[in-house]
């Protein structure tokens, strides 16, 4: 009997049944480069199967197929040792099944506690203390809160308008600018369901590395009443669970482009720290309603690379009037080599997108766009397969992520 026909006979594959003789579970002849199976492969093979329905590891089978062909097993000792084995493999799925029962019932408990969690959040929406910083982003004249509902210190509805016609609404404590695409930039966001599933865990735990890299080097610094802003928040956003530990009376800005994104993030942050001062802003193109020379602190986890994804420009050079003489960044990017394929391919998806983006230089020239200098960074290291959310990146290149802490230069 051939290779083929020994397969189909078992239901098996042609590489399981190769993988079978490597091991020497089975031992065919060989004529030439054809292998020969008679009825001593058949009844070996018919032994494999039945063991590893009793859930026999194949390095156990093994031993019992080593036994038989010594003993075959015609010798009341020999039978009495076979059957020694088939009970101690007995007790071992007796002990498995207790484990499996325990673990079925601490399953049992955990889904009964699931459903029966309640996530309460305090309601917040604009801080009133933000309001004397609006200014229009055109003219930067200071801008008019109307028909505003204030609840304690917060503004939940109402407009900021300036006199040349400039409107941003406030609703659920969210800010809608004017200056929105008209469909989202991003299919997805990083607290989508969809997305997490086409994110690996390996490009989670890349990413992971930057926000602790960030989070040490910010702990540095005493960011009371300043300014933190973070943009384009939808493809990766600072983890709230390590925000709300840094400087509890800092002022937090996260700008993105969906109202979805904006509203799940502000959940998460009421729930670790209802009380921090921070502010939701729906906006895409980075003309903020700030005053001028406001912004302290900037984080960048993936929020430049986002933006010039989609945009031919810097993101750094249109925040440029925002900045301070000392404003610091803190955060990470990710680039190809050079020549990667999946730059190629980037390129052939976003054709409005910076061609710098996920290159090497792009860190530094974006940098320079808005004036700053690089004072520190790190390689912390690489993905192959950051997940099909990144939907042009080519199978077995490498995604590198590094570090970086960046001040404004010297005027």
């Amino acid at each position: 009997m051939k290779i083929g026909e020994f397969a189909k006979k078992f239901d098996v594959t042609i590489d399981t049944v190769r993988h079978y003789i490597e091991m020497g579970l089975l031992i065919p002849t060989k004529e030439r480069s054809h292998y020969h199976f008679d009825s001593t492969c058949t009844d070996d093979m018919g032994l494999i199967v039945k063991l590893k329905q009793l859930q026999f590891t194949l390095q156990e089978i093994h031993k019992v197929i080593s036994l038989k062909r010594i003993t075959h097993f015609v010798d009341i000792q020999e039978i009495d040792y076979y059957l020694k084995v088939l009970l101690e493999k007995k007790q071992d799925l007796l002990r498995e099944k207790e484990k499996i029962n325990q673990s079925l019932h601490l399953l049992d408990k955990k889904i009964e506690s699931i459903h029966l969690m309640s996530v309460t959040t305090a309601e917040s929406g604009v801080p009133l203390l933000f309001l004397s910083l609006f200014h229009c982003p055109h003219c930067q004249e200071a801008l008019h809160t109307t028909d505003a509902f204030i609840k304690g210190q917060y503004v939940l509805k109402g407009s900021l308008r300036c006199r040349c016609g400039y409107e941003a609404v406030i609703k659920d404590g969210i800010i809608v600018t004017p200056n929105v695409s008209a469909s989202p930039q991003n299919e997805h966001y990083i607290y989508d369901q969809q997305m997490i599933e086409e994110i690996t865990p390996s490009f989670i735990s890349l990413l992971e590395k930057g926000n602790q890299w960030v989070y040490k080097r910010m702990l540095e610094n005493d960011f009371s009443n300043k300014v933190i802003l973070e943009t384009n928040v939808e493809t990766y956003v600072f983890p709230p669970k390590l925000l709300y530990s840094l400087s509890p009376n800092a002022l937090y800005v996260f700008c993105g482009n969906t109202v979805g994104m904006l509203r799940k993030l502000k959940r998460k942050i009421e729930h670790f720290n209802p009380k921090l001062n921070v502010l939701y802003i729906v906006n895409s193109q980075l003309d903020l309603p700030f005053k001028h020379e406001m912004i302290d602190v900037v984080i960048d986890v993936l929020s430049f690379n986002d933006f010039s994804l989609f945009n031919n420009s810097h993101p750094l050079e249109k925040l440029s009037p925002y900045f301070k003489r000392d404003t610091k960044i803190f955060g990470y990017n990710v680039f190809y080599d050079a020549n990667s394929r999946s730059h190629k391919k980037l390129r052939e998806l976003y054709p409005n997108g910076h061609a710098e983006n996920l290159q090497s230089c792009f860190l530094k020239n974006n940098l320079s766009s808005g004036g700053f200098t690089l004072i520190e960074s790190e390689d912390i290291g690489y993905t192959e397969n950051p997940g099909e959310y990144i939907d042009y990146h080519e199978k077995n290149e490498k995604l590198h992520c590094v570090a970086y802490a960046a001040e404004m230069k010297s005027r």
